[in-house]
């Protein structure tokens, strides 16, 4: 009988259930399409963001605040970059990838976006005293992709090898 290594991370074979390509690739669309968006309205003044610009629901406020720019990168821009990049982590191809690489940066990118999302979410709470609907939209994609990415990795991991036994 041939035992499996501590660094057999995905033999190829290995099936990565439907679903969770289907959905982690639904959830990068509307990502992408919220984020360009987003990133249409920061540089444009002829496309204007279809939010609130009063109250506690101000899209104009989060979006122009100083908290919409990290290293002088508007959040728009980024959020757009981190869809683009997410879009390659979670194409079918990279799903089945049996490269641990592929898999260590689709995780690493999810933490990476729920931390910036944690981040965002107290800025719009604590800092600048408004809620971006647009950006909330993108917060909860993230977070759901997230969970996606999470328990689809918990579930090809649990499975059983397809490796022959003998």
């Amino acid at each position: 009988m041939i035992a499996a290594s501590a660094t057999d991370v995905r033999p190829p074979g290995r099936p990565v259930p439907a679903w969770v390509i289907r959905s982690s690739a639904i959830l990068v669309v509307i990502g992408l399409a919220v984020a360009a968006y987003l990133t249409l309205t920061h540089f444009t003044t002829h496309v204007r963001l279809a939010c609130s610009a009063s109250g506690t629901i101000d899209c104009e406020k989060v979006t122009t605040s100083p908290q919409a720019y990290i290293l002088g990168i508007p959040v728009a821009v980024l959020g757009l970059a981190f869809f683009v990049v997410y879009a390659g982590l979670c194409a079918p191809a990279a799903w089945r990838s049996p490269e641990p690489l592929v898999r260590y940066a689709r995780l690493v990118w999810a933490i990476g976006g729920v931390c910036t999302v944690v981040y965002l979410i107290y800025a719009e709470l604590f800092e600048i005293d408004a809620i971006c609907l647009w950006c909330s939209l993108v917060h909860l994609v993230t977070i759901v992709v997230f969970v996606v990415v999470v328990v689809g990795e918990a579930l090809v991991e649990g499975a059983p090898s397809s490796a022959p036994a003998g």
